[in-house]
């Protein structure tokens, strides 16, 4: 009854939430040109890199340190806003852009923010923030966008975020600054945040490469079908959350795992045989990206898995196979974004999305069974 209490709340949160900001996307994509989403997402891609550079205090660590109550959420916090500032000048000095460095600090107060809620298990909270954030994006983004340009959403989705940055600071007043805690903590919040860095790298640094090799309107479409499949893996993103809580708390969530891989796989037919026939009447602008809405459902399976394993290694602070395998996946999607993008145009960029995707998701199962088997000692 509790965790389905707990479930509860964070699926409003996360749902409703979802669900404005994928409709504000939908939103912009049928009021921009292609060329113009293309842009935006390339600026976007751009600070949200910049957060996987500064967030030593990613959401996954707090929320299992939170859990574990091993105090580190301070020192965490303000390594994290040092390394930003950092990072900031880095971006400023190469892009001359306010916008992207405001947009930084705006998604690092949100990622440690909500890892903050979820690991003191205020769901109620974490729902309120969610779905104010994203209100708050769509009413600023839109007037702002009507006023000063494409630059206004920047703006806007930055302004939004200043809740969560109040939220953030006012933590600081209830932890302590332990080095020698942190020490001995450093393994795996050095695993976690290199692999947060390389899923940051591989989600950005892909629409840095296919802006210059296919163009601000092909990262436009690929942009759109990627916001697409985003609606689709909602459902198992949310159930993450719930199943790393679980999986810290060292209780089985075997049962849970298979209910959330079963209703993405029934997403993932609806999305192979119905969206192509909506998604056209809606943004005829975007003539190209029906041809990859199929290859986008069907990699809603292994990216289910993949969260699903996951949630087990970092429940149980393993996280240097999770760091392992993305490096791989990262590496190898970067390498194929560039060979298939460029032979195949956007087709090889779902194509690439669904096979890395794919190895990523065997390699985490085949691990997870060797570590149990040496667990049981098998072998």
């Amino acid at each position: 009854m509790k965790i389905i209490k707990s479930f509860s709340s964070v699926a409003t949160g996360e749902g409703i939430s979802g669900i404005i900001g994928s409709i504000f996307w939908l939103y912009l994509a049928s009021v921009l040109t292609v060329s113009n989403y293309g842009e935006l997402q390339f600026f976007i891609g751009i600070a949200t890199f910049g957060v996987g550079l500064s967030l030593l205090a990613q959401s996954n660590t707090i929320v299992v340190y939170e859990i574990k109550k091993r105090g580190l959420r301070g020192i965490l916090f303000l390594i994290s806003f040092i390394i930003a500032g950092i990072v900031s000048v880095i971006l400023f000095t190469i892009y001359s852009r306010l916008d992207i460095v405001f947009l930084t600090f705006g998604m690092i107060c949100a990622e440690m923010g909500m890892g903050y809620l979820m690991g003191k298990k205020l769901f109620v909270r974490y729902s309120i923030f969610l779905i104010s954030q994203k209100i708050l994006m769509c009413l600023l983004t839109v007037g702002l966008y009507f006023f000063i340009g494409i630059d206004g959403i920047l703006y806007g989705i930055t302004i939004s975020y200043i809740p969560v940055a109040i939220l953030v600071l006012s933590t600081f007043k209830s932890t302590t600054l332990d080095l020698p805690l942190l020490k001995n903590n450093f393994s795996f919040i050095f695993y976690n945040y290199a692999e947060r860095l390389i899923v940051f790298s591989r989600r950005n640094l892909d629409k840095i490469i296919i802006m210059p090799i296919l163009g601000f309107e092909i990262l436009g479409e690929f942009a759109l079908g990627f916001q697409i499949y985003s609606i689709m893996i909602l459902f198992a993103s949310i159930s993450f959350k719930l199943l790393l809580m679980k999986d810290a708390e060292g209780t089985s969530s075997k049962r849970m795992g298979i209910a959330v891989l079963s209703i993405s796989i029934i997403i993932s037919i609806l999305g192979i045989t119905i969206a192509p026939s909506i998604v056209p009447t809606i943004f005829p602008q975007f003539t190209s990206v029906i041809e990859i809405i199929p290859i986008m459902s069907l990699a809603v399976i292994p990216n289910t898995i993949m969260l699903i394993f996951s949630s087990k290694f970092i429940g149980n602070e393993k996280s240097k196979f999770i760091f392992i395998g993305t490096v791989a996946y990262a590496v190898s999607y970067l390498l194929l974004i560039i060979i298939l993008g460029s032979t195949l145009g956007i087709q090889g960029l779902a194509y690439t999305f669904l096979i890395t995707s794919s190895g990523y998701a065997i390699y985490l199962m085949l691990m997870y069974k060797i570590q149990d088997l040496k667990k049981n000692n098998v072998y």
